[in-house]
C-alpha cells in the first residue's frame, strides 16, 4: 500500500474528475446514460452533462457526498456514499431498462449507508487507494449510527469483489444484468452488505 494516500472532501470544481470516476465505477453505464441525454437533445456533450450532474449541489450522487483520494497531490480516486433514502416511484418510472435492476437493488438498501460509487484511476490501482476509500465510507456510516453498509457491484468485477469481501461484505440479493452498449461478461448485479461495527 502506498503511504502517500490522502483523503479530502470533494469540491464542486472536482466535478469533471468525479464524472470520469463515476463512469469507471459503472464500467461505462454512466457515459451510456449521458449519451442518451445528448441523443434526446437534453445535452450537447455526454461528459459535459455528466460533469454538470456531479456539480449539482442537491444530487446525492454528486460532489457534496463524495470523498477524493489523492496520491502525491494528484486525484487518484473517489467514493460517493450517503444514507439511502426511500425510492421516488415517479423518478423510477423514467429509468431506462439497464438501470431498472440496479435501482431495484437500491430499493432493497433503503436506510443503509450506501456506497453509490467507488473508483480508482487505472495508473494507481494496486496501491491501496480503493481500500482507503472504502474504509472511509464505513467510517462515515458509523458516524451517523448506520447499522449496515450496502453497495451494488457487477458479478464479473472480481477485483472489486475481493476488496468488498475483505471488509466483510456478503451477497444479499441480485438482479439480472441488462446489456447496454458493448458486450459484457457480467450476468448479474449483486447487492452486497456488511454490518457497521
Amino acid at each position: 500500500m502506498s503511504s502517500n494516500i490522502e483523503l479530502r472532501p470533494a469540491r464542486r470544481n472536482d466535478a469533471a474528475d468525479l464524472a470520469i470516476l463515476e463512469n469507471i465505477a459503472g464500467h461505462g453505464i454512466s457515459q451510456w446514460f449521458w449519451q442518451k441525454a445528448v441523443e434526446m437533445g437534453k445535452a450537447t456533450d455526454a461528459y459535459d452533462w455528466g460533469r454538470s450532474r456531479m456539480a449539482d449541489d442537491k444530487a446525492l450522487f454528486g460532489w457534496s457526498n463524495s470523498i477524493i483520494a489523492t496520491c502525491d497531490g494528484d486525484i487518484a480516486g473517489s467514493a460517493n456514499s450517503y444514507l439511502m433514502p426511500d425510492a421516488d416511484p415517479e423518478e423510477e418510472k423514467r429509468n431506462p431498462p439497464p438501470f431498472v435492476p440496479i435501482f431495484d437493488l437500491f430499493n432493497c438498501a433503503v436506510g443503509d449507508w450506501f456506497v453509490d460509487s467507488l473508483a480508482v484511476y487505472s495508473q494507481v490501482r494496486g496501491q491501496g487507494v480503493g481500500g482507503v476509500l472504502l474504509d472511509d465510507c464505513l467510517a462515515r456510516g458509523r458516524a451517523v449510527d448506520a447499522q449496515r453498509v450496502s453497495l451494488v457491484v457487477e458479478d464479473a468485477n472480481t477485483a472489486a469483489l475481493a476488496l468488498y469481501h475483505s471488509r466483510g461484505f456478503e451477497r444479499r440479493d441480485s438482479r439480472p444484468y441488462i446489456t447496454f452498449g458493448s458486450a459484457s461478461e457480467t450476468k448479474n448485479w449483486l447487492l452486497l452488505s456488511a454490518p457497521i461495527k
